[in-house]
């Protein structure tokens, strides 16, 4: 009995064939965001009717004001050299936890928030209404910060960033993300605290992402992203920075000789690739002691160096006190 022919898989006459290209390297940021441990929180949604006007004191806090509805005045003294007007649409992020005030009119005076709403501690949402009878401006209020030290990141944001959504064609629309926000919040379904946080982060993620689109020239790591052959170089990095990389393997894998990249990269970045690498390095070794409780020889390891004692010169260099210390609760 004879066998019959294996059936071929025939192709179209023209067509070709593709491969398909996985990207090389950790997304940075994600890693990032990651290490610092990315906290958000909602903090109310506000309906006030005019004359009304709410000050934030300085906090440690990134804040953030969506307006869903009406208008509103920031003033910002020191950043701002007048109030801006926000209107419907708008989101202001305000990075750098400067104290500052909104108002219905420039000018208007302002009642502390903290007055307002006291403190349950249970951080949830909740609806905070001000004013009197005139028009009414509905906003979200929210704010940003980070549980650990390392790259930073806020600092680089100016002190005041306004969105006005639909701007910018290229930009990642926040509206929706705002709305979503106000309906999870407004009815509190069950699951709601779990999606707000998640919604949360990206919209942060999509902050960062306009922000980026708007100062492409700037010279440190995030704007950084936006070079594709430095993105190589720095995905590579976070992706495996125990790796024993050279400035000659990073150029390599980012298809430049060796002296451009080199200098590409601290134009871009602000500093060397080695030191860069340094750095990431050590902030992942002060993880690993601190949060898994690792010895002093597998932190050493984290950070890709064979001997302890250059680890330990390293470390102290890096975060200002050596890694003992560091891991049993030291200052760095």
């Amino acid at each position: 009995m004879s066998k019959s022919p294996k059936k071929q898989t025939e192709r179209p006459a023209g067509s070709k064939l593709r491969r398909v290209i996985e990207a090389r390297g950790a997304d940075v940021l994600t890693d990032v965001l990651n290490g610092l441990g990315l906290q958000s929180r909602l903090f109310c949604r506000s309906r006030l009717s005019a004359p009304w006007g709410l000050s934030f004191e300085k906090s440690d806090l990134a804040h953030f004001h969506w307006i869903e509805r009406g208008g509103c005045w920031l003033h910002c003294k020191g950043h701002l050299r007048r109030p801006r007007p926000l209107s419907a649409g708008d989101l202001v992020v305000l990075p750098h936890g400067d104290g500052y005030y909104l108002s219905d009119q420039p000018g208007g005076s302002a009642v502390p928030v903290m007055d307002l709403v006291g403190g349950d501690g249970t951080g949830r949402c909740r609806l905070l209404m001000q004013g009197g009878d005139g028009p009414v401006t509905s906003m979200l209020c929210g704010s940003f910060s980070f549980i650990r030290e390392g790259v930073p990141l806020l600092g680089l944001l100016p002190a005041v960033l306004c969105i006005r959504d639909g701007e910018d064609a290229g930009q990642d629309h926040v509206e929706p993300l705002m709305r979503a926000l106000t309906d999870e919040s407004e009815n509190m379904r069950p699951g709601w605290e779990t999606v707000v946080t998640r919604l949360m982060d990206i919209l942060f993620v999509r902050v960062i992402r306009t922000w980026l689109t708007e100062q492409p020239k700037d010279s440190h790591w995030l704007a950084a992203l936006n070079d594709r052959q430095i993105h190589t170089a720095l995905s590579l990095m976070h992706e495996r920075p125990e790796y024993p990389w050279t400035l000659q393997s990073l150029s390599r894998a980012a298809g430049l000789s060796r002296s451009p990249f080199a200098s590409r990269f601290t134009l871009s970045v602000g500093e060397p690739p080695l030191t860069y690498l340094t750095r990431l390095r050590m902030h992942r070794a002060a993880r690993a002691l601190r949060e898994r409780g690792v010895s002093l020889s597998e932190a050493a390891q984290v950070a890709g160096y064979a001997s302890e004692i250059a680890f330990g010169k390293a470390f102290k260099r890096v975060m200002g006190i050596p890694p003992g210390a560091y891991r049993s609760g030291g200052a760095g």
